[in-house]
Order: C-alpha cells, then sequence, then structure tokens
C-alpha cells in the first residue's frame, strides 16, 4: 500500500490537517485505535435525544478570527455563553472568582471592604491569575495588602490546593504555574467564564458532525480500531503525523512520562433537573471533581421537555485514557531528550498536547494545526 500521507491520531490538529492537505488533492490515511474520530471531543444523542459529549464538556471559545472563520465553514453555531460554578463551603458560587462571588462568600461587610481595596489599586474589568495578583500588591499599604493577603490565600486554600492534589496528586508548588492562568480572578460582576474571549459558541448541530463535514472529502481514508504499529510497516508513505504521545513512537527510551487520567462515569435519572448549572467543580469534596448536566450544555434543547437527564462525574487518576500532560521538572526533563530524537527524523511530524506534551485548549489546538499546515 502506497499513500503520501499518514497521520495516526484522528484528533483535532489532524482533522484540520487532513482536510487542508486533501483540499490540495493530496492524498491521507487517518489511522486511529478508537473506534470513533474526534479524540474526545466525540458527542453523541442518546436514546433520549440528549446530546453527550463522551468524555468532557467542551465550549468552544476563540479570540483568533482565522479559527472562527475556518470552523465556521463546517458547521453553524450557537452562541453560548458558559458560567462556570464551585462547590465552596457548601455553597454554589461563580467560578472564577468575581465580585458576586465576593458577596456570596462574605459578609456584606467584608465584601465590600475587598471590592474596595481591588478597584482602589485596579480598573474594573481587569483579571489576572491568582499569582499575579500576589506580585502586583507586593509594596501597596500594609492593611490594604493584609486585606488582598486575605482574599488571596483564601482562594488557594479553598478553590486551588486541594483541587490541585486531587486532579494531579500535586502539591501546588509542583504544579505548573500556567494552570493559573487559566482561572483568573475577574474584578467584575461578569459570571461568564471566558468573557475575556472573543467568541464563544456551540456546534448547531454536534462536534461530531462538524468534524465529518472537515473530512469528507474522498481523498482522505480512515482506519478505526487499529493499532497503527500493526499496519505502519506495510505501507509506504512520505509523511507521517502523530498525535499520540512522543514518549510511545520512541518506545520509551528515556521512561514513560506522565499524564493525567480520569474516569467519566455516566448516571442516567428520571428527572427534568438534576443539578442547577451546567457544569459544577468540586474541589473540596468528593472523589469527584466536576459533574455536567449535559443538557444544560445547550439551552434550546428540546431535552428540557422530558422527565430525563444524564450527568456525568468525572474520577481523577483512574482509568486508562491520556487526558492532560503533567508539566513538572522530571517530565519536562524526559521531553527534551524525545525532542533531541525527533531532531533525527525526516517527514515525521508531532503536533497537539500529547505528542507536543503541552496543554492546548480547543481554539489554540486550532491554530496551531492551520499555522502548521501553512508553513509546511
Amino acid at each position: 500500500m502506497k499513500i503520501k500521507n499518514i497521520i495516526i491520531g484522528a484528533w483535532i490538529s489532524w482533522c484540520v490537517i487532513a482536510e487542508r492537505l486533501a483540499s490540495k488533492w493530496e492524498e491521507v490515511l487517518i489511522i486511529d485505535k478508537r473506534n470513533h474520530i474526534w479524540w474526545n471531543c466525540y458527542d453523541y444523542y442518546d436514546e433520549n435525544w440528549i446530546l453527550v459529549h463522551k468524555y468532557w464538556p467542551h465550549i468552544f471559545r476563540t479570540s483568533y478570527d482565522d479559527v472562527y472563520e475556518y470552523v465556521n465553514r463546517f458547521t453553524t453555531i450557537i452562541n453560548y455563553q458558559h458560567c462556570n460554578y464551585s462547590f465552596v463551603d457548601w455553597k454554589f458560587i461563580n467560578f472564577p472568582f468575581n465580585f458576586n462571588t465576593l458577596y456570596s462568600l462574605f459578609s456584606l461587610e467584608e465584601a465590600k471592604k475587598i471590592e474596595t481595596t481591588l478597584l482602589k489599586y485596579f480598573l474594573y474589568w481587569n483579571q489576572f491569575s491568582i499569582l499575579d495578583l500576589r506580585n502586583k500588591i507586593q509594596g501597596i499599604k500594609w492593611n490594604d495588602k493584609k486585606i488582598l493577603d486575605f482574599l488571596i490565600n483564601y482562594i488557594i486554600d479553598k478553590t486551588n490546593k486541594n483541587y490541585v492534589m486531587k486532579q494531579w496528586w500535586l502539591s501546588i508548588d509542583e504544579v505548573d504555574k500556567g494552570i493559573f492562568d487559566r482561572i483568573p480572578i475577574k474584578l467584575s460582576r461578569d459570571n461568564r467564564a471566558y468573557s475575556n474571549k472573543k467568541y464563544q459558541w456551540m456546534p448547531n448541530e454536534w462536534y461530531t458532525k462538524m468534524f465529518e463535514n472537515m473530512i469528507n472529502n474522498k481523498n482522505i481514508s480512515i482506519l478505526l480500531n487499529i493499532e497503527a504499529k500493526k499496519i505502519i510497516n506495510s505501507v509506504e508513505y512520505e509523511r507521517l503525523f502523530r498525535t499520540w504521545p512522543i514518549d510511545e513512537y520512541f518506545d520509551y527510551k528515556y521512561w514513560e512520562l506522565d499524564y493525567k487520567k480520569t474516569l467519566f462515569k455516566f448516571e442516567y435519572y428520571n428527572t427534568n433537573s438534576y443539578q442547577d448549572y451546567p457544569v459544577i467543580s468540586y474541589p473540596n469534596d468528593y472523589d469527584y471533581t466536576r459533574i455536567t448536566e449535559m443538557k444544560k450544555l445547550y439551552p434550546n434543547s428540546t431535552a428540557h421537555k422530558i422527565e430525563k437527564t444524564v450527568i456525568c462525574k468525572e474520577y481523577p487518576l483512574i482509568w486508562t485514557e491520556l487526558a492532560y500532560p503533567v508539566e513538572i521538572e522530571r517530565n519536562l526533563t524526559l521531553l527534551e531528550k524525545y525532542i533531541d530524537e525527533t531532531k533525527k527524523l525526516d517527514k515525521v511530524y508531532f503536533i497537539w498536547r500529547l505528542a507536543n506534551y503541552k496543554y492546548q485548549d480547543m481554539d489554540l489546538t486550532f491554530k496551531k494545526a492551520l499555522d502548521f499546515i501553512n508553513n509546511l
């Protein structure tokens, strides 16, 4: 068998690259060991016509105009402004932290004092990570610093420290500090989780259909339910693209890299609603880290009319599915060795979070894939 391009792993990056190569009349073969493509974005309708995200909730948001324009070629969109909630001190609070969170957790007097102190030094609508806030308040008046130190320590203790240990089995000092950029403190009353993004939406049909539209091209072939290594030596190709882990490609020559793993447990209920919000995180209590009620991700869904619902509980550190790279010193040192090995290869390309060992949001995955193919 002879083909110009082989892609191992039918994930977001390679759906983009396959579509772009096929549009140039190049043949592409996609191989994936799962029984479906689109990796963790895979969704489907259950027997009650509730749209289920099989792995975890995916809310598309981006500020990249080229990504927004590209994706819109393959789906129509529904405006959806997502709000996150967290269970803290037996209350459901807005998260990331904003001024509404303050008033739901503290007395009116305490909350007003913290808000006034923050706005004394920073503009309304500002947002920054809790670590950036800690750096920014160095040198301010002692009484004001005491107030903001209390807030910082409260947020870290109640929403960060235990969650990091629960999710990663790491102390807060070990974990990659970039994680904190994803959960900023917001100096506003805007409850939207991604208010800093220009576009936020869900596909009008579903993610699976969107990706099917992307690779609906006679130049693209797909093999599912098969390990690539079982057939790769029988295929003659010009270029090999991989999204599976970089250490796996080199047979763990320098040892295995660590990846966060998660078990997704679905539960079904004969009720119209299980919880008040689409997604609730549990940083301190219970074994799971998050509960998603699927139909609440789609406010206009007809599923809201039926006395059925489905939820997904996420349990960390178990199961076999690799989710996120664990970007700590010992793993990054190993990664450098594998990156050096890739420099010895010709026409073999690694991209996406497992192959590059770097956490990426969905929009950045699209962006990097588009930039990559434009420079290929």
